[in-house]
């Protein structure tokens, strides 16, 4: 395993969250094809830009082959081996979709998900948490987020979540389909996913309204 000097252990956490249909998978897909080193939990194999594995060996073999990969795996019961896998590889970051479904707030944290969440800068390896809804995933999986996504959310719980962790009067439950909050500890823009007549996508911002220009302030 690589030895990361102690500047370079630098990291981030991202959550992304929104209802079906209003475009979480696609700005996650968008977000993933710049990334040099990624490895995908994809239990709905939505990522066809990744090259899938149902064999965690040739997966691993796979990685030592190559310095840059986009690779993913179906299986759910895999995640603690990928989350293993993640670390030892070093900077690179973890895709985890349909979080909910991995990451419940009624379970103990899987210790090896643990130990990237709490210790993954050491690595420099960086998080991608996808879900439906923000409050069905475990707190300490949402909670260290350095970027938070948010399309539609229509749970008041949801709203109220991200409203406190934010600190801003932003509502998600107004969103549009394919528009997006994007959320730093530097401030947030109101964006929208445009698909181009190549299927490819890009985010740009979405007019913002007065009470949003204040709340950049």
């Amino acid at each position: 395993m690589a030895t990361l000097h102690p500047a370079d252990k630098v990291r981030s956490i991202t959550v992304a969250f929104g209802k079906t249909g209003m475009g979480k998978t696609v700005w996650t897909q968008q977000y993933v094809r710049t990334l040099k080193r990624c490895i995908i939990l994809d239990p709905l194999m939505e990522y066809r830009d990744a090259a899938p594995f149902d064999d965690a060996a040739e997966l691993i073999e796979h990685l030592e082959r190559y310095r840059v990969f986009r690779v993913s795996m179906w299986d759910v019961m895999q995640f603690p081996l990928l989350c293993k896998i993640a670390k030892a590889v070093t900077d690179c970051t973890l895709v985890i979709e349909e979080a909910q479904r991995i990451l419940p707030p009624h379970m103990e944290l899987v210790p090896e998900f643990a130990e990237l969440v709490y210790r993954g800068r050491h690595t420099r390896t960086s998080l991608v948490i996808v879900s439906q809804r923000a409050t069905t995933v475990h707190i300490a999986a949402r909670s260290q987020w350095t970027r938070l996504i948010t399309f539609a959310q229509s749970e008041s719980a949801d709203v109220k979540w991200i409203q406190d962790v934010t600190g801003l009067d932003i509502e998600p439950s107004s969103l549009p389909p394919l528009e997006y909050f994007d959320v730093t500890p530097r401030g947030y823009e109101r964006k929208k996913l445009v698909v181009s007549r190549r299927r490819e996508t890009i985010s740009e911002p979405s007019p913002s309204r007065p009470d949003e220009e204040r709340g950049r302030a």
